[in-house]
């Protein structure tokens, strides 16, 4: 009976950590943050490094979200002699010209991520 009782609570472990789905790693915020670059910049920049600085969880009208804040280098890798300029919604400058990047050269980035969480995943995208 004891034993029965052992394998039901671990049961009700398992199950309770699937439900509750631990919140998004550096990781999920790198592959985001690698994927929105990537596509905005039509592949001519790539993230070159990626590092989580903070986040925090929130619940707002029953959706839990988690706020992921970062910074990161971005690497151009176009061979365009007059540069590839992209300005990212999450790197916004203020009253000031983003600087074009050519080939090889590096710019830091800084930004946070919202994830949503769905029923099997959390779901992100920059701020």
């Amino acid at each position: 009976m004891r034993t029965i009782a052992i394998i039901v609570a671990l049961i009700g472990v398992v199950v309770f950590s699937k439900l509750y789905l631990a919140g998004p790693t550096a990781s999920d915020g790198q592959q985001v943050v690698a994927k929105h670059i990537t596509d905005d910049s039509r592949g001519n920049l790539k993230l070159s490094d990626f590092r989580e600085t903070g986040g925090r969880e929130y619940i707002l009208s029953g959706v839990r979200v988690y706020v992921m804040t970062f910074e990161g280098s971005v690497e151009c890798t176009s061979q365009s002699s007059e540069g590839t300029q992209v300005e990212f919604a999450f790197d916004r400058r203020q009253g000031t010209q983003v600087a074009s990047l050519r080939a090889g050269e590096h710019r830091i980035v800084r930004g946070a991520i919202q994830f949503e969480k769905t029923s099997y995943a959390w779901v992100g995208q920059p701020m």
